[in-house]
């Protein structure tokens, strides 16, 4: 175990990026949804829609959902349910005995969720990969409070959960963005996975989510 964290009690997983790798072909159905919800909402073209979409995306915020809220005029629960609606993450997965190996050596910890998608096409998912939704103490999205990462609210939401010292839980996410950043101003221990360069913002960088049980066990 990494002696960084011999206090950690609760470990929160982001979903898309961390779980799995998605290929360029779940991305390209993922943000043809996030246009169809957006022209749905303003009888924009496609050629409008990309070009605004592109003007908000990781310039005001990096969720794309909250970039799909914003310019459809929707609340971030109604953009993510609508979204996603136009695809399935499960014709893009499957099971995976290594995370399933993973979290069977876990079980000292509490495991909470904290994604930016719908939980209802989350724990769907989770079948297809081969890890029960029951593993997880709550799976928290904007269906819960309101907002997505890389809002605090959620981190918040689970800090309240659990009680306990912010640096007693750890992020573990692949984005630094929307997953290290957040958690660590609230100071949340951080793990960015599928990363092959140390990041300068996380407190560790693994090339791959099976390694967590290397700085955990």
């Amino acid at each position: 175990m990494d002696k960084r964290f011999q206090n950690i009690k609760v470990l929160i997983w982001d979903f898309d990026g961390t779980f799995f790798i998605p290929n360029q072909k779940l991305w390209d159905v993922v943000r043809q949804g996030e246009y169809r919800t957006i022209m749905n909402h303003t009888g924009w073209t496609m050629e409008k829609t990309v070009k605004e979409f592109n003007k908000y995306y990781k310039t005001v915020t990096h969720s794309a959902t909250q970039t799909v809220a914003y310019l459809s005029n929707i609340s971030t629960c109604d953009a993510a349910l609508e979204m996603e609606e136009y695809y399935d993450r499960r014709k893009f997965v499957q099971r995976d005995a290594r995370l399933t190996r993973l979290f069977r050596k876990l079980t000292m910890y509490d495991h909470y969720i904290l994604a930016n998608g719908v939980k209802k096409k989350l724990i769907q998912t989770m079948e297809v990969l081969g890890i029960s939704h029951t593993l997880f103490k709550e799976i928290v999205t904007s269906e819960t409070v309101g907002e997505n990462k890389p809002s605090k609210k959620g981190f918040l939401y689970i800090l309240q959960k659990t009680g306990l010292l912010p640096g007693q839980h750890l992020m573990i996410g692949d984005r630094e963005k929307v997953d290290i950043v957040p958690a660590k101003s609230l100071g949340i221990k951080t793990c960015l996975v599928w990363s092959e360069e140390k990041n300068s913002v996380a407190d560790v960088t693994l090339s791959s989510v099976y390694d967590v049980e290397r700085v955990l066990i």
